[in-house]
C-alpha cells in the first residue's frame, strides 16, 4: 500500500511540475521558427505533429510532404471572415491571440491542452478573393512538442472550418 503511495505522489508531482512549466510566460510566446508567411514556401514542419490547411489555386504553398487538406472558398469578405473566426476562437478552451498582423489579417494563437497544458500553435491568413466578395483562409496548426499530435491539430482544424461554416448558415443574403 506504501508503494502505491509513493507512486501515486509521485506521478502527482510529475504532473504538477509539467503543468507549472509549460505554464510559463515564455511557453506564450512565438518562437523565431514558429512564424509562417502564407505567401512564401511554408518552413520544413513534421508532419506528425501539423495540420496543414491551403487555399486553392495555389495561395499557400505547402511542403510536398505535408499532411492537410484544401480550405472551402467562403461567401463573405475576408474581413467579415475573420470577425466569424474570432467569435468561434473566443468560445474554444485555452485559447490565446498572441500575434496578429496590423490589420488582423495574419492571427496567431496559442492553444494549450487540457491537463499537461502543452501549447499549440495556430497560424492563419484570411485571404480576399479577386472581386472581394468571397474569401478562403489558410492555417497552419502544429504541436510545439512530442513526436506526434495523435491527430488533434487535423481535428482542431477540421472541426473549426466546420464551426465557421455553421456560423456562416446564419449569414443573412445580401
Amino acid at each position: 500500500m506504501t508503494v502505491l503511495v509513493v507512486v501515486l505522489v509521485g506521478l502527482g508531482v510529475a504532473v504538477l511540475a509539467i503543468r507549472l512549466y509549460m505554464g510559463r510566460d515564455a511557453e506564450s510566446r512565438l518562437r523565431a521558427e514558429e512564424q509562417i508567411d502564407f505567401a512564401a514556401p511554408l518552413p520544413p514542419l513534421d508532419p506528425s505533429h501539423t495540420y496543414v490547411l491551403c487555399p486553392p489555386a495555389g495561395r499557400c504553398k505547402p511542403p510536398a510532404d505535408k499532411a492537410g487538406g484544401s480550405s472551402p472558398v467562403f461567401p463573405v469578405a475576408w474581413e467579415r471572415l475573420r470577425d466569424y473566426w474570432r467569435e468561434m476562437v473566443a468560445m474554444q478552451p485555452r485559447t490565446d491571440l498572441v500575434d496578429a498582423s496590423p490589420d488582423r489579417r495574419h492571427l496567431v494563437y496559442i492553444q494549450r491542452s487540457a491537463v499537461f497544458r502543452f501549447p499549440d500553435i495556430i497560424t492563419v491568413e484570411f485571404m480576399p478573393d479577386p472581386g472581394g466578395a468571397s474569401s478562403t483562409i489558410a492555417i497552419v496548426s502544429t504541436s510545439r512538442y512530442g513526436k506526434t499530435d495523435l491527430g488533434v491539430n487535423r481535428a482542431r482544424v477540421t472541426n473549426w472550418i466546420e464551426i465557421l461554416k455553421t456560423m456562416l448558415r446564419r449569414e443573412p443574403e445580401a
